[in-house]
């Protein structure tokens, strides 16, 4: 006798497509930010990046726990930072490994920063439009693009270490810019 499978009502697939609406709300608005934080606390990308994957799919199967009530990011942050650590107890194939306590410091300090991050970046959006045109092209291919500098530098004619200098003095303009922004509007630097 062939199994009958029980018959899901449209209610329960309303219910489970709000569910993972909701879900896929909060994740896409801090998946950047998360997977920012756990790459702070491995020191290989490649390690960060399967964190983050089997973290994602962690916090999907967990998310009926997530009391929506709650900051999701910091919810989301606290699973990644057990995933990390079970990561780094099976990751013995390496000789580096962050100590439990400087793991510990790095969560709790990339925590606080996560915080502050959105004024951070809203202050430096506000920043870039007051370079000029060029120097906002230059920004664009040396850190928005798979371009490296030696490229760019090919391809303007330019020597490679000038390209770096006038990063080097754009990155230092930029980071008084916002840092008088936050000022201005009582953020800590």
């Amino acid at each position: 006798m062939p199994y009958d499978f029980p018959e899901r009502s449209p209610l329960d697939d309303a219910a489970q497509d709000q569910r993972y609406a909701d879900f896929l709300a909060y994740f896409s608005t801090d998946c950047d930010r998360l997977h920012a934080y756990i790459y702070s606390l491995l020191p290989h990308h490649a390690d960060a990046d399967d964190v983050f994957q089997r973290c994602s799919l962690l916090l999907w199967k967990k998310f009926e726990t997530f009391d929506q009530q709650r900051d999701f990011l910091s919810w989301a942050c606290g699973v990644a930072f057990y995933e990390v650590k079970n990561f780094l107890r099976t990751a013995q194939r390496d000789r580096l490994q962050f100590s439990e306590t400087l793991l510990d410091l790095l969560a709790e300090q990339r925590s606080d920063d996560l915080a502050s991050a959105p004024d951070h970046l809203a202050a430096l959006r506000l920043c870039v439009k007051e370079l000029t045109d060029r120097q906002q092209q230059l920004v664009w291919k040396a850190y928005g693009s798979a371009t490296t500098v030696a490229d760019l530098a090919a391809a303007s004619g330019r020597s490679a270490q000038t390209l770096y200098n006038q990063l080097a003095t754009i990155r230092r303009k930029l980071a008084q810019c916002v840092q008088m922004r936050l000022a201005a509007s009582g953020e800590d630097a």
